[in-house]
């Protein structure tokens, strides 16, 4: 409904107008009706209508005067004259101040109703004009943000501060943020937000959304309803979201996004759920610059097999947690990170076969290894990987409740021919390598080293004795140099590995 305002100062007039017309049905609301022209100013400012039927006669300001006065403020504004008199100074006054009518009392209504439909069609060209003119403004404000964000400082011209108040995008502080959706509705709910806060705009991506902010969002958040509703939205629908550093000068907005883009592009590495900054990226994952630095498969696979085969998720979460704090350091592409992890993960359970061929039912996990290269990020993969070695923890577990030092025993005696240090064992039972070195001399008699050497060399008596040379046995006791062997064998046995195998 458009809201009409009638000023006459003749009381049956005001009344009799607002009873005989069908205002509603003529598209039409009467918001008030005023006595004399200064009343009339008043309920004006008061309604801002959109008609003004208003009579020239009137004490204290005529209608003439009225007219000038809001047309000085208002150039959209309707009016049709009311007069008692027929003088022609009056019409060309009324015309000259763009009235749209002008009738003699006394009024005829039917004349009166064929103004107002014209006065309505008129109102409402002007509405589609105005929403058409608004559309327009609203397009070329968004290709101008677009053109702005996504552009070189070289590129930006000499006008980008003349066209920021065109388009009223002018601040003291920018900022710029990126939302991954592929969710129609979603990305309604986050125009929807940034819309509300009167302090932001959207600009659609084929890829993502920019979020474009006349504020520093970060500072802003905690106290702007709207920028806390979008907080909780990424958080509720677990996005990808990435924010900018806050500039103050409008060349500078595309550093903002550049900076934004720059921790998007490695939202492999990061949860879900939460907006990311450049100070967050720089203090978690700041990328190792030493050239040719790579990652020890080969040590995390040995490291993750012997906690593994001890069955403790304790020292397996820890390495765990060591591989995937150092994969974030590293400057690797999201397929390279999948591929350490892969192998570091199927090397891990055929070393876990290969002592345990019974456990047929490991394969399966080595089989359903190739989902991780279908997970989205680190965090995800992290929590499979932890998962898996869970439930292969469970079938090795056979519910004994040995120590620690039995259980390093036992795996002294399972693994003597691999590369055992006390330094990488201490690590795997998450001692200090010196404190347990102490606790198994403590139980066993025996330095570390001496134990292994004594239950190589036992192992290695057996060997020879099957017929074994004793290069191959030095090589399957876990000796690569077979002087050594020999010095070690003829210090525990008494004679050479040569001759105890003549005298078996």
């Amino acid at each position: 409904m458009y809201k009409v305002i009638i000023v006459d100062d003749e009381p049956m007039i005001r009344k009799g107008l607002r009873a005989i017309i069908p205002w509603n049905e003529l598209g039409f609301e009467v918001v008030d009706i005023a006595k004399n022209g200064r009343d009339g100013y008043e309920k004006y400012q008061q309604h801002s209508p959109n008609l003004m039927i208003v009579d020239i006669k009137m004490p204290e300001m005529n209608g003439i005067t009225l007219l000038e006065k809001i047309r000085e403020e208002n150039e959209s504004i309707h009016f049709i004259i009311l007069s008692g008199y027929a003088e022609f100074d009056y019409a060309k006054k009324a015309i000259g101040c763009k009235c749209d009518g002008f009738l003699l009392k006394p009024l005829d209504e039917e004349e009166l109703i064929t103004h107002l439909k014209g006065i309505f069609q008129k109102l409402q060209n002007e509405k589609q004009l105005y929403h058409l003119l608004n559309e327009d403004k609203e397009n070329m404000r968004e290709e101008f943000m677009r053109k702005l964000v996504l552009s070189k400082h070289s590129e930006i011209g000499e006008d980008v501060k003349r066209l920021a108040d065109y388009y009223q995008v002018s601040s003291d502080t920018y900022q710029t943020a990126i939302l991954s959706i592929n969710d129609e509705e979603i990305s309604a709910k986050v125009k929807s937000i940034i819309e509300a806060s009167k302090r932001g705009f959207v600009i659609e991506k084929s890829e993502y959304l920019i979020l474009f902010f006349l504020d520093d969002f970060l500072s802003k958040h905690r106290t702007n309803i709207s920028f806390h509703q979008l907080i909780l939205l990424i958080k509720e629908q677990q996005l990808y979201a990435a924010i900018g550093d806050a500039v103050n000068r409008i060349e500078d907005i595309p550093d903002s996004y550049q900076s934004a883009l720059a921790i998007f592009e490695r939202k492999f590495f990061y949860p879900k759920g939460k907006l990311l900054s450049s100070k967050e990226l720089k203090a978690t994952f700041q990328v190792n610059d030493e050239q040719g630095t790579k990652i020890s498969i080969d040590s995390y696979v040995e490291r993750l097999y012997y906690s593994m085969d001890i069955v403790n998720m304790a020292a397996c979460e820890k390495i765990t947690n060591e591989l995937f704090e150092e994969l974030s350091h590293h400057d690797n592409s999201e397929l390279d990170v999948k591929k350490i992890i892969f192998h570091i993960y199927t090397n891990t359970i055929n070393k876990l076969l290969l002592a345990n061929p019974d456990l047929k039912s490991l394969h399966s996990f080595i089989t359903s290894a190739g989902d991780l290269f279908e997970m989205q990020s680190i965090p995800c993969i992290k929590q499979y990987f932890l998962k898996q070695i869970n439930q292969i923890l469970s079938m090795l577990d056979n519910g004994e409740t040995d120590v620690t030092l039995k259980k390093l025993i036992d795996l002294i005696h399972k693994e003597y021919n691999q590369s055992l240090r006390l330094e990488t064992l201490a690590d795997v039972f998450n001692y200090n390598s010196a404190y347990l070195g102490k606790l198994f001399k403590s139980y066993t008699g025996e330095y570390f080293n001496t134990y292994l050497d004594k239950v190589r060399i036992e192992n290695g008596k057996k060997l020879l004795e099957k017929g074994y040379k004793v290069y191959e046995v030095a090589e399957k006791v876990g000796y690569a140099n077979v002087d050594y062997f020999h010095r070690k064998f003829k210090k525990y046995v008494g004679i050479s590995p040569s001759s105890f195998r003549k005298e078996g």
